[in-house]
């Protein structure tokens, strides 16, 4: 799953959209995707100018828009959004030309709400480990 068939699934788009391909996909089970980051993303552009880095939070975004990919039906119509950083532990960086898997599975779905652990990793270096809450929102506001 790639380019258009990411965004019928997630409401994102540029330059948010950080999922490129998703590789493997059971929904309610498991999702593998990945992100290729390029010299080009905008953020790189001020974090920083000497050394360029990925923020670590938007590791965590990456894991949440791939948390989206767990749901069967597409977001689409009602985004998903990261409610709660519940405990996320940042071992390695992540750095322009890194090809970065992402691996996230369901732990717990309550009122509306959906406790997911993930892991970014990069050529069987993990960067970043988390346990996130993800929220849906069936009629954001301004929607028809």
């Amino acid at each position: 799953m790639d380019g258009d068939d990411i965004k019928t699934q997630l409401p994102h788009r540029y330059p948010f959209l950080l999922v490129d391909r998703v590789l493997e996909r059971e929904p309610g089970v498991r999702v593998v995707a990945e992100k290729l980051l390029t010299i080009n993303e905008p953020y790189f552009q001020g974090h920083f100018a000497d050394r360029p880095l990925l923020p670590g939070v938007l590791m965590l975004e990456m894991l949440a828009q791939a948390g989206g990919f767990l749901e069967s039906e597409p977001l689409a119509g009602k985004p998903i959004f990261l409610a709660q950083v519940l405990d996320a532990r940042f071992k390695e960086a992540a750095f322009p030309g890194d090809k970065l898997r992402l691996e996230v599975s369901p732990d717990a779905s309550f009122g509306g709400l959906m406790r997911i652990k993930g892991t970014v990793s990069c050529e069987g270096r993990v960067l970043c480990t988390a346990q996130l809450l993800l929220k849906s929102i069936t009629n954001p506001k301004g929607a028809a």
